[in-house]
């Protein structure tokens, strides 16, 4: 009888304990990005150039995935810290959503030393370890993460919600890649995404894969809304910024490589275009070793693998003398010029010359398809 007693006290304890999720799903409430860290251990590493002066009690690993009441309490404190002064962005008047086509970027009046630290600290609390973070090149990278939102259940499952996730999977990761650019006084956070789906490989479903997925571009436009909330404008200013940039994601039409020559028109002034082509660059994963806003350059990196030559390492012997083989990625200057309203897009190879390859031509298509 005791034990029949504790069994069933314990049922209603988990049940009440997710109470509070069973009535968001049944009012509507549900969030739809509700992310768990595949990855143990400390989320955060100090960056070199950051003191300890910058490092606040919120800096601190997740403790299984952030609910929806726990985002709510976030949003709450992040709000009180604006009314007292105590954000670091405490003005939501310098938080604003900008697009180009399908990308989205932050902006935000603020330089990137106080933005960055910030940062690292929205993507810690939104459940996220840090893979890699570059102060000096403004980069961050969190490792894979399920989102918990994306598994299908009812309301039995809501309530069973501890033991279910133990069980339930979504079959889906994503990590994301943030990029700062400073922008006269201000600061350009762009955010995109790698997908991964777990795949059957056989009729049967007996045996799965992790394949490479779409990158999904409203989902970056959800992160960048928490981001905005985050930083201290309120759930409705977020989400009016994003509705306003919704309609031109909605039809993208992606510019097209000229034919006889290789460069990408852009029908938009130079500093439009030359932050789109930024967005692209990191929606491209492309490694950025220098960008230089008033020459409207990037310094990029890329390895292609679409020549029809053999790719191999060099030998032991080789590599004692430097040589790494064909499988190192070279360097590329892509430049965007403007002429009235309109803007080139075109790439110089090594020695600075134009570059009219069919690599060049396959740098710009990579980053046409990403606009």
């Amino acid at each position: 009888m005791n034990a029949r007693f504790l069994a069933v006290s314990g049922l209603l304890s988990l049940t009440l304990l997710s109470g509070c999720n069973v009535m968001d799903e049944v009012m509507g409430d549900t969030e739809q990005v509700d992310y768990k860290s595949t990855v143990r251990g400390d989320p955060l590493s100090l960056p070199p150039d950051l003191s300890s002066a910058q490092i606040n009690p919120s800096y601190k690993p997740p403790g299984g995935y952030a609910s929806a009441n726990e985002y709510n309490k976030a949003v709450a404190q992040a709000n009180r810290d604006a009314a007292s002064g105590a954000s670091v962005l405490p003005e939501t008047a310098g938080l604003k959503i900008q697009s180009s086509g399908a990308n989205r970027w932050l902006e935000v009046s603020q330089e990137a030393g106080r933005v960055y630290p910030k940062l690292i600290d929205f993507w810690v609390d939104s459940g996220f370890t840090i893979n890699r973070d570059n102060p000096q090149a403004g980069l961050i990278e969190t490792d894979w993460a399920e989102n918990r939102a994306k598994i299908p259940g009812n309301l039995l499952n809501r309530a069973l919600g501890a033991i279910i996730n133990m069980v339930e999977d979504s079959g889906e990761r994503e990590r994301f890649r943030t990029r700062l650019e400073r922008s006269n006084g201000k600061t350009l956070v762009f955010i995109s995404h790698e997908r991964m789906v777990e795949t059957p490989m056989d009729r049967d479903g007996t045996s799965f894969k992790w394949l490479p997925a779409k990158e999904d571009p409203g989902l970056n436009a959800a992160m960048l809304s928490r981001l905005m909330v985050f930083l201290g404008a309120t759930k409705q200013q977020a989400e009016a910024q994003v509705r306003q940039t919704a309609a031109a994601a909605a039809a993208p039409t992606h510019p097209v490589v000229m034919a006889d020559v290789a460069a990408l028109p852009l029908q938009m002034g130079q500093s439009q275009a030359y932050n789109q082509v930024g967005a692209a660059i990191n929606s491209a994963g492309f490694t950025v070793d220098n960008r230089d806003p008033q020459a409207g350059t990037y310094t990029v990196r890329y390895l292609d693998t679409d020549t029809g030559e053999k790719r191999q390492s060099s030998n032991f012997i080789s590599r004692l003398w430097g040589d790494k083989g064909n499988l190192t990625p070279l360097p590329y200057t892509i430049v965007v010029t403007s002429d009235s309203s309109q803007s080139i897009v075109t790439v110089r190879n090594e020695q600075g010359q134009a570059d009219n390859s069919a690599t060049a031509r396959r740098i710009l298509t990579v980053l046409a398809e990403r606009m």
